[in-house]
């Protein structure tokens, strides 16, 4: 029977919790998928299975004259049927999915809140043709665990960055029983003419490679599904384990969008295996994928080199931003290129204002130190300070601190509540012993501020 997927759906509403406050909606291109999704919430609705109807967002690529009437069924049909809608428009520099993928999220951050839920429409043929395209693509554990049931998704608008939830309650369905139940009854859906495009990937794997696969096997889909299933089970445990392995080389006062670091000492003391996913986990950080493997082999040649040289540096291109990665001493760096950028800049006196003292600043990033602090001076390289029963200044002074050769030219010395301080980008020494300071909690906060959005 058509509606006999109601009950999973109806089952996975049942355990639905949503946060307090958090809202509920549904992306709905108009085609069959979502509109079936959409229409079987309003019979759940309907049925008193659940109290409220998701909103529906529909968002307006504007690629296709045909995008208009879409965008216009989508709002005629949710107002015949009671449902909210919004009509999200983009302007698209490029016609690719990866673009109108993160167009569309983009739209949908302006939208939700921080923990709001976005049903999503995707199926087991759409589960499938993911999981072949990132084999393909030579995917790891985690890509060919392929798209998650619940999943949360971090995203970025042009005033903050939100975490959502997605959820695909109809994961496990196939895409002929959604196919049924939208004929069932008489879903107006349009047919996107750019799902089957061969000049698109997913496209030509829906044409021209999963026939010839359920020619082979009829249970193809299925078992591809269900093949993702285990290996998400694995990259689970996986994941468990790298976060308890990074928790012991990295700290979290260390780990941020604009600067990582890792001990490389205890990185030698782990097998190999672990190094390379470790390695790979630490350096793709918060991006949505991780960094090519020959990057990855380029850091692993970093880190064991046997020279002094505190100046070589990688760089990547990442899906958001751009990092330089660099070693020195026992430490590995991963800065976002902008904040590298901002280490070129040199301020000989600190600038106070309401939020505290500008440390660097070249119009793009800045470096603040937010503290309650009476004294604040920028070490010279001439400068002699004493540590223990010794003077240190210059070279010997770095080497003291082990402070990196990048960050020497932004070493101050601060008072606060009468105890005096090293500090440099992220880094926090007491200068009576000269011992280093785990985080900044003694002192203040030391923070990043970028003007432009990422």
């Amino acid at each position: 029977m058509p509606d006999d997927l109601l009950t999973p759906l109806s089952t996975a509403f049942e355990g639905l919790a949503l946060p307090a406050r958090a809202k509920l909606y549904l992306a709905c291109s108009g085609g069959r998928d979502s509109l079936a999704l959409a229409y079987a919430c309003l019979m759940l609705y309907r049925q008193g299975v659940i109290k409220t109807l998701p909103t529906l967002l529909h968002v307006h690529h504007g690629w296709q004259a045909a995008n208009d009437t879409w965008a216009q069924l989508v709002e005629r049909w949710s107002d015949e049927h009671g449902f909210e809608c919004q009509v999200l428009k983009v302007n698209l520099p490029k016609n690719s999915e990866t673009h109108a993928r993160e167009a569309r999220y983009h739209a949908f951050g302006k939208v939700m809140n921080q923990g709001d839920v976005l049903m999503l429409a995707h199926h087991a043929h759409d589960q499938a043709e993911t999981v072949l395209m990132r084999l393909i693509s030579g995917a790891g554990l985690q890509g060919l665990s392929g798209m998650k049931a619940w999943q949360a998704k971090t995203v970025r608008t042009d005033e903050m960055t939100k975490t959502i939830t997605l959820w695909r309650p109809w994961l496990a369905i196939s895409r002929d029983k959604i196919s049924q139940f939208a004929k069932a009854h008489a879903l107006p859906y349009v047919n996107d003419v750019t799902n089957t495009d061969p000049a698109y990937a997913r496209g030509r794997i829906r044409q021209d490679i999963l026939p010839h696969l359920l020619a082979l096997n009829p249970k193809a889909i299925e078992n591809i599904s269900r093949s993702a299933d285990l290996l998400s089970t694995a990259s689970a445990l996986v994941d468990q384990q790298m976060e308890t392995l990074l928790a012991s080389l990295a700290h979290p006062a260390n780990q941020t969008p604009y600067q990582r670091v890792l001990a490389i000492q205890d990185f030698f003391n782990l097998s190999e295996p672990e190094q390379t996913l470790v390695l790979h986990r630490w350096l793709q950080g918060d991006e949505p994928l991780p960094p090519s493997h020959q990057l990855s082999r380029q850091v692993i040649e970093m880190i064991y080199r046997q020279d002094n040289d505190h100046s070589s540096q990688l760089l990547w291109q990442a899906a958001r931003s751009a990092y330089v990665l660099c070693r020195y001493d026992d430490c590995l760096y991963r800065y976002r290129a902008d904040m590298w950028q901002l280490f070129g800049t040199h301020m000989t006196e600190a600038l106070a204002d309401d939020h505290g003292w500008v440390l660097a600043d070249d119009g793009k990033c800045q470096l603040r130190l937010m503290a309650d602090i009476s004294h604040i001076q920028k070490i010279t390289k001439n400068e002699s300070l004493i540590i223990g029963k010794n003077h240190y200044k210059g070279k010997k002074l770095a080497q003291k601190l082990r402070l990196p050769p990048w960050l020497r030219a932004h070493l101050w010395r601060i008072t606060v509540h009468d105890h005096q301080y090293l500090i440099a980008p992220m880094m926090a020494w007491d200068l009576s012993s000269g011992q280093r300071l785990d985080n900044f909690a003694p002192i203040g906060r030391m923070v990043y501020n970028a003007f432009d959005s990422h």
